[in-house]
């Protein structure tokens, strides 16, 4: 639905925010709200440039209360900058960064389909079970993409030590095309600017912390791996691995980390990838997969064994067969209220691109110039020579051959003036060319008629 979403929640947006909409804000125009969360509100927009091409963006804009925070600033303008370096196509693309308005904003990628809470939500509406080769194809996906954000590194080679902190399902979003991205690393964190102070609300969603996480000690990309297994855990079992609802409040369930068994839902070697999952889940960080990767290897290792097909193109099939489209019907109807774009100017013609003419005024363009006189060069008869005609028209001081040869031949002074001696030598020298081409030709005939005789006999033999 959304190229990014907010930790927590809160109530919709207010009537008057609605009611201005369409608005610009910064070189984006905001025309539908997406949501609002604990520290932003999200709307889609459209960006255009000066040339009028356009495209679509989601536009988050952090709350007041936090946009003048300088610590929080701080933070997010850096995680800002990582995240925009981040290329992958699991990834949601942060493309701006900005201020305005006294608010700081983002524009990321707009990706037209579900948040994964959102699609489980519309799966129980519906009591349709999400299919498990898309579920274990969606988890793959989602280990894919952050493996690429715990590689990188800087200029200077060193690791830039980036943890997510927040995967969830609000986090991972599936387009109709059934494209699978892993947004929010804006509010993810590098190791050097991890601070004890910071609110746990920003740091992640105590359902999906790794036991680590949940006691405040320093992360890991095995933190991020922690909070995959436990995605996958639900959606193998089809419900939180944490109640809500328990005694127990969520942040002390994720600090003992008691994972009950996987409950047997038919796959085949439920033992296997029961195996995975609790090794994905091991409260020790050491007992746990060292990295995204490795626990991707063993998902796809076990796809391949059990004959379960993860087709990107079958989930955007079933999400659109399952749900219909009516999220595209709403966003086109909402851009169609929006003005049109300004066409871009008219190009002008190349004979007046340098200096437009004034109204009313024709437009000349001058002649070519003349060539001068002094410059002609005529060429005579002697220095007319033939590449392709008879051997006795090539002057013999070049010799038989010109393989290596230089032709230099110097411009005359004389000038020609045609007369009726040199027309009929002319046309006896293009006579001799004519005949020579003939003869070239019939003799080429003959040749090739020959050679077909003598294979159609040869093969008549043969055959006998």
């Amino acid at each position: 639905m959304v190229a990014a979403s907010s930790s927590g929640s809160s109530p919709a947006l207010p009537t008057s925010e609605e009611n201005a909409l369409p608005r610009k804000f910064g070189p984006y125009t905001l025309f539908e709200p997406v949501g609002r969360g604990g520290m932003a509100e999200l709307f889609l927009a459209r960006a255009e440039t000066e040339l009028g091409a356009t495209r679509l963006v989601v536009v988050k804009l952090i709350l007041p209360a936090f946009s003048d925070d300088p610590r929080f600033a701080e933070m997010l303008i850096h995680e800002a900058k990582l995240a925009a370096g981040l290329s992958h196509r699991h990834i949601v693309q942060v493309h701006d960064l900005g201020r305005d308005e006294d608010r700081l904003y983002i524009a990321m990628e707009y990706v037209e389909g579900f948040d994964l809470n959102a699609l489980l939500r519309l799966c129980t509406e519906k009591s349709e079970g999400l299919p498990a080769q898309h579920a274990l194809g969606i988890v793959v996906d989602i280990l894919e993409g952050l493996d690429y954000a715990h590689r990188r590194l800087t200029e200077s080679g060193a690791p830039l030590g980036i943890v997510h902190r927040d995967v969830s399902p609000s986090n991972v979003l599936i387009s109709y095309d059934g494209e699978v991205k892993l947004c929010d690393f804006g509010i993810a964190h590098a190791n050097d600017l991890v601070r004890e102070e910071a609110s746990e609300a920003l740091k992640g969603k105590a359902g999906y912390m790794s036991p680590e996480h949940a006691r405040a000690e320093a992360l890991d990309a095995r933190s991020d791996v922690f909070a995959a297994g436990i995605i996958l855990w639900e959606l193998l079992a089809g419900r939180r691995l944490y109640r809500s609802k328990s005694d127990v409040p969520l942040l002390e369930q994720a600090r003992r980390a008691e994972i009950p068994p996987l409950p047997d839902k038919g796959l085949p070697d439920h033992a296997e990838l029961e195996r995975i999952v609790h090794k994905a889940l091991a409260p020790n960080r050491d007992d746990r997969y060292a990295s995204a990767s490795a626990f991707q290897r063993d998902l796809e290792a076990y796809l391949a064994k059990a004959g379960l097909l993860a087709s990107r193109l079958k989930l955007g099939e079933w999400i659109a067969e399952t749900f219909g489209t009516k999220l595209i019907e709403k966003r086109r109807a909402s851009e169609c209220r929006l003005p049109k774009s300004a066409p871009p100017p008219p190009r002008p013609s190349g004979a007046v691109r340098s200096r437009p003419a004034a109204t009313g005024e024709s437009v000349r363009v001058p002649p070519a110039p003349r060539v001068p006189a002094d410059l002609s060069i005529a060429i005579t008869q002697e220095e007319s020579v033939p590449l392709f005609g008879p051997a006795h028209l090539v002057p013999e001081k070049w010799g038989s051959s010109l393989t290596g040869s230089t032709m230099d031949v110097q411009p005359s002074t004389k000038v020609v003036d045609p007369k009726p001696a040199e027309q009929t030598q002319h046309k006896e020298t293009d006579d001799e060319i004519l005949a020579w081409a003939r003869k070239r030709g019939y003799v080429t005939f003959a040749f090739f008629f020959c050679c077909a005789v003598l294979v159609a006999t040869a093969w008549m033999i043969l055959t006998r």
